[in-house]
């Protein structure tokens, strides 16, 4: 039952704070609160949520993620959960995964999800948009914007090879590396070498040399030998090293 469903919340705003203020103190569910103000006055809601004089508690952030579309009519997505997180910072993380989830392919997805993942950045948004059609541009965007390590962490979840590819297109060609084996950990049939090659052009070698010593198993660098078929002289390298892997 909605603790303020006698009250009017364009003439009672004072009341509703008090109210739910005392739900929340004594662990009542604002669950049925959140969805009576949602229904009636979506704006006087997102007053409460995320307004200059917003309710600042964990619980109270959950509910109203739970109402996001209706929040999403009286504030633009961006602001709102950017707002959401500097009311509530222990909201963050499902702030992030709610507004991943409702706006996959947002550029302003990219910028919140520094601000809440910092040099993990990516991780979050790329391993839910995996199967998504955004996926090969949100990797893009990551990697316009630095975010190496998340994207690292992209291709190891995923083990697609647009993560690789993403980092190689911007010249970050050490995380490029890194991400190329990360990938073939996953999926050692992913296309990675060929991607990445569509990706920096015909001779992607200086990219793949950068991802030699990241290599840790016999089964990860013969994964890269078999993709590396057309480059002769780094198909030659690599089984020098896959037979030092061996002997040790």
């Amino acid at each position: 039952m909605s603790a303020v469903e006698r009250l009017d919340p364009r003439r009672d705003m004072a009341l509703i704070r008090d109210r739910i203020a005392h739900l929340l103190d004594t662990g009542g569910d604002p669950a049925p609160t959140m969805a009576d103000l949602a229904s009636r006055n979506p704006i006087a809601l997102a007053d409460l949520v995320v307004g200059p004089k917003a309710i600042r508690h964990d619980r109270w952030a959950s509910a109203a993620l739970v109402q996001a579309e209706a929040l999403e009519k009286a504030l633009a997505p961006s602001a709102l959960y950017r707002r959401l997180i500097e009311v509530v910072p222990d909201s963050a993380g499902q702030a992030l995964e709610t507004a991943v989830r409702r706006h996959p392919g947002a550029q302003w997805v990219v910028a919140l999800s520094r601000r809440v993942e910092g040099q993990q950045a990516g991780a979050v948004h790329l391993a839910a948009t995996a199967a998504h059609p955004s996926f090969a541009q949100n990797c893009w965007s990551h990697a316009s914007a630095g975010h190496l390590p998340g994207l690292v962490d992209a291709a190891r979840t995923t083990g697609r090879p647009e993560p690789a590819a993403a980092l190689a297109a911007h010249g970050h060609l050490v995380a490029a590396g890194h991400a190329v084996v990360a990938t073939l950990h996953t999926d050692p049939d992913s296309p990675v070498v060929a991607v990445v090659a569509a990706a920096w052009g015909p001779d992607p070698e200086p990219v793949l040399r950068c991802a030699i010593p990241h290599l840790r198993s016999t089964e990860v660098a013969s994964a890269l030998r078999r993709q590396c078929a057309g480059f002769p002289s780094l198909e030659r390298f690599l089984e020098i090293v896959i037979e030092a892997m061996v002997q040790r």
